[in-house]
């Protein structure tokens, strides 16, 4: 499985969940806002269909406005 890096925004909370998550090896999930798609504080490792679900929420969104 490949993986892409990706630069979000993710809260102080959403770090925690996230190293907790790799920590005990379990499955989670985040939200992100619009706004945290175009991010650059953090980079997270997706998958290809994760990528594209983000992607289609962005120009989504981006189209909605």
């Amino acid at each position: 499985m490949s993986y892409t890096n990706v630069s979000v925004n993710i809260s102080e909370n959403q770090h925690q969940k996230l190293k907790h998550a790799v920590d005990t090896k379990s499955p989670m999930s985040i939200r992100l806002g619009h706004a945290d798609l175009c991010g650059v504080d953090n980079v997270l490792a997706l998958t290809n269909s994760q990528v594209n679900r983000m992607t289609k929420a962005y120009q989504m969104e981006k189209a909605s406005q």
